[in-house]
């Protein structure tokens, strides 16, 4: 989780809110196209094509609480 949130974080540095909607559009297309192992991986191992999902699935967990607002909750919390 750690790994995906620095490439998220380390990807949209510098970069206005245009240009990172789109870098988060390329990162979840290039996401949906590994997951498509029915198209490209047809013949691959079964186990294979479910462990590729499984993965692909703990990315989106991570990518969702990477791009949450969690922080601005924390922040108008009442002490």
């Amino acid at each position: 989780m750690l790994l995906v949130r620095a490439l998220l974080l380390a990807g949209t540095e510098g970069l206005g809110a245009p240009q990172v909607a789109a870098f988060v559009s390329g990162w979840t297309a290039a996401l949906d196209l590994v997951e498509r192992t029915d198209l490209t991986a047809m013949d691959g191992d079964p186990d294979l094509r479910s462990a590729v999902a499984g993965l692909v699935r703990r990315i989106r967990d991570a990518q969702r609480s990477a791009l949450s607002d969690d922080d601005d909750d924390d922040r108008d919390a009442s002490p």
